[in-house]
């Protein structure tokens, strides 16, 4: 009797240990995919590309997901950029993912071209305002994703609007180009993307030299100039101003755009998610979800065998409009119903 019962305990034991072993193994054999953001939560774009990457993985218990986040929107000094690269290095050789997610062109930067052609990992970027050819990514047979570019077209559409909104008129009326000039600051996201800024077709308006300042002082002059030349600001970064104290802490970026909103007597416009939120009156810009969505689906087409050198790499077709109804109203700007509507559909919409 006492062998029998020694024998069914040893054999659940068995059981139970070989359960175990099938568990662990199984984990073990799953395709790990690392996000690699170059910011933090704190900032809305990351939440958006977050959200889009949930959509594609959610269910997805086959595969194992980590998110590591370098930080550097907050922290823009280069000793600091220096131990986040090394930190996610360190993260990326300890955890061996076989797919790197790289959001911004930081991360590309600092992290991501380190591992062009690796035989252990796939890239794939989203979120990059630069060219791919920046970072190695043009030749490399293990890189794939999506390229961040700004809804110029709807931009400009956007600026027209509030121009004849202010009394323009065309200019076959006897009326004349309305000039726009892009205030920003001097963060590597800007300045990869001045040069497509600078290309683009804004006719009818006048593209004026965008100017780019380092500091809120120089930006205060930037403003307070433009007032006297322009009749439209384009913004979108200024997160990287820090205190004059000497002290490495961002200035408010609400401070910054309320700061704006009162003393431009000319419309502001924004290019950011944030613009609104930090208190502009209204903002066209690029779907973070479209990033991460799109990100997130190459990541596990990756994951599954698919090369990433032999998917073709995406561009930018979603773009989200954000509003807020009490800085139109101040400057006697109306409301296009369908921005409106847009703007509430996507919860983008400020009284």
């Amino acid at each position: 009797m006492n062998i029998k019962k020694n024998v069914s305990v040893w054999l659940k034991a068995g059981v139970v240990v070989l359960v175990t072993i099938l568990i662990v193994s199984q984990k073990a054999q799953k395709p790990r995919i690392l996000i690699l953001h170059s910011y933090h939560t704190d900032y809305p774009w990351v939440v958006q590309i977050n959200e889009g990457i949930r959509r594609v993985f959610d269910g997805h218990h086959d595969i194992a997901l980590r998110h590591h986040y370098m930080d550097l929107k907050n922290h823009t000094d280069e000793d600091f950029k220096r131990t986040a690269a090394s930190t996610a290095n360190r993260t990326i050789r300890k955890w061996k993912p076989d797919v790197l997610v790289i959001s911004d062109d930081l991360g590309q930067q600092l992290v991501g071209r380190r591992y062009l052609n690796d035989r252990d990992v796939q890239i794939v970027f989203c979120g990059v305002n630069g060219e791919t050819r920046v970072y190695g990514y043009d030749t490399a047979d293990n890189v794939t994703g999506i390229l961040e570019r700004k809804p110029l077209s709807a931009i400009r559409e956007t600026l027209l609007m509030v121009a004849r909104a202010k009394g323009y008129r065309e200019k076959t009326a006897g009326g004349d180009h309305p000039k726009v000039v892009f205030v920003c600051d001097a963060s590597d996201s800007v300045t990869a993307e001045l040069s497509e800024l600078g290309a683009f077709q804004w006719a009818p308006l006048t593209w004026c030299p965008p100017v780019r300042v380092k500091n809120f002082a120089g930006w205060k002059r930037a403003v307070r100039d433009a007032n006297g030349y322009a009749d439209m600001i384009l913004v979108s970064d200024y997160r990287e101003f820090l205190l004059p104290s000497g002290e490495k802490e961002p200035v408010s970026p609400s401070e910054i755009m309320g700061w704006t909103e009162t003393n431009s007597e000319i419309p502001i416009l924004g290019m950011s998610l944030v613009n609104v939120a930090d208190g502009g009156m209204i903002s066209v810009f690029t779907s973070g979800y479209e990033q991460g969505e799109v990100a997130g689906a190459m990541a596990l087409a990756v994951a599954r065998g698919e090369r990433a050198g032999d998917m073709e790499v995406r561009r930018t077709r979603q773009f989200l409009i954000s509003v807020k109804k009490s800085a139109m109203d101040e400057r006697n700007l109306p409301i296009p119903t369908i921005y409106e509507s847009f703007a509430r559909a996507t919860d983008n919409f400020y009284e």
